[in-house]
């Protein structure tokens, strides 16, 4: 089970420029050997939307809402058809909805920005996490209690190179002296040595962890001040403009699911656990109650659930761009749409 759950970890934070190479390509998920599911039936409110929602690891807490939606009959009640398909290690969800192998689609926000300044159409639609997942986890006992007193040390730390949070931590503190090792796909290495740090994702390593009993201490990347939007929703610009009274019923939509999930995620959970039976409802439950503050914060609760602003935008991209990253900086207001 934890390399199950590890390698969802390799596939949230692939490479970007991995995802770009292959965003606009007609072929996209030809490595795959899966099948791709079709775009898009033209609808409105009194004929249904027919639609997939593609997700970018299998069914989890961090889905949670998306499946409630379906379950539930929020998806049905807003005239859509919309059928929710489990990624996985080989499903490139990002290449597929820019190539219009599907029309919804979930990314993590920088490779919105990257996909769009390499010629793509891709704008957001909804946002789960308002606050990254994104971290490091130490083992309990460690010193180290902060990200940038980590990141200072001359710890060992198991992780995948190149990615835009560990940018940004060599960016903002000295990280010469830390021992980096590739990320493996697996915490075995750091359950045996109490000295190692790990990457992780905030509602799967830590509490997989714990209930096998390795207490451990979680450092979120986005303390040091890169914070991006994750679990994003995403669709090509052109089908947007196409399809404007149907996406605005899909974002309420989705909106209604995650504020029943959120509120209970009991019923949802189980649906999940039949689909992805190698996590326990034990740590589905976990899962769920450690992604709650990162999804509804202060501005959800003035804005909505999933939403968006200029602000957040620019600020991503003002980052990215300093990091060399992007090589210019988009309008903030045409990367989303809310």
């Amino acid at each position: 089970m934890g390399v199950l759950r590890n390698l969802r970890l390799l596939s949230r934070l692939s490479s970007l420029t991995t995802a770009l190479g292959l965003a606009l390509s007609v072929g996209g998920c030809g490595d795959s050997g899966a099948q791709s599911p079709p775009p898009a039936e033209k609808g409105d409110a009194s004929q249904p939307l027919s639609a997939t929602l593609q997700l970018n690891w299998v069914a989890d807490p961090q889905f949670g809402g998306f499946y409630a939606a379906r379950d539930l009959g929020f998806f049905e009640s807003a005239g859509l058809n919309i059928t929710v398909t489990q990624g996985s290690a080989s499903i490139p969800a990002p290449q597929l909805v820019a190539s219009g192998k599907v029309d919804f689609a979930v990314v993590s926000a920088p490779q919105v920005l990257e996909i769009a300044l390499a010629g793509g159409d891709l704008i957001a639609l909804y946002a789960v996490f308002q606050q990254s997942p994104r971290a490091i986890m130490v083992h309990e006992k460690a010193p180290w209690k902060t990200i940038e007193e980590l990141w200072t040390s001359d710890a060992t730390i198991a992780l995948e190179e190149g990615l835009s949070e560990y940018a940004w931590l060599d960016k903002m503190y000295d990280g010469k002296r830390l021992k980096r090792v590739p990320y493996s796909g697996s915490y075995a290495q750091f359950v045996a040595d109490p000295k190692m740090a790990n990457q992780c994702y905030v509602t799967s390593e830590p509490v997989m962890l714990h209930l096998q009993h390795v207490p451990v201490r979680v450092l979120l990347t986005n303390a040091a001040g890169f914070n991006p939007y994750d679990t994003v929703v995403v669709t090509r610009r052109k089908f947007l403009d196409s399809n404007r009274d149907a996406c605005a019923r899909f974002v309420k939509a989705c909106a209604q699911g995650w504020r029943a999930y959120l509120d209970d995620p009991t019923e949802i959970n189980a649906s999940l656990h039949a689909l992805n039976p190698a996590m326990s409802l034990e740590a589905f439950l976990g899962g769920s109650n450690a992604q709650r503050a990162l999804i509804e914060t202060a501005q959800t609760k003035e804005l909505g659930l999933g939403a968006m602003t200029d602000a957040r935008w620019q600020a991503l991209a003002d980052q990215l761009f300093d990091m060399k990253r992007i090589p210019s900086k988009p309008v903030a207001a045409s990367l989303y749409h809310w």
